[in-house]
């Protein structure tokens, strides 16, 4: 399960700070609310589930986003690298 690192903020409007690196990003509307289920602890079959009842998006094109998604998030250290999803 993707694990958000203990040092990252994320406000409202989707801006990520990254406390120990001083970097910061901004997400979309779609990224911020994956971005807080992660937080939540959440896991894939339940962002799976809720979003896509929620938008209009095939299962097999949801979980391609998600994990490109979640890699991304790895890649920019803002999540545990031990996380599998």
């Amino acid at each position: 399960m993707a694990k958000l690192k203990h040092n990252i903020a994320i406000s409202e409007s989707g801006f990520v700070f990254d406390a120990g690196t001083g970097d910061s990003f901004s997400l979309n509307a779609t990224g911020l609310e994956i971005v807080q289920l992660i937080q939540a602890g959440k896991d894939f079959p339940a962002i799976f589930q809720r979003l896509t009842e929620k938008y209009e998006v095939d299962p097999e094109s949801f979980e391609r986003y998600y994990y490109d998604f979640v890699a991304t998030l790895k890649q920019m250290n803002l999540i545990e690298q031990d996380g599998e999803d």
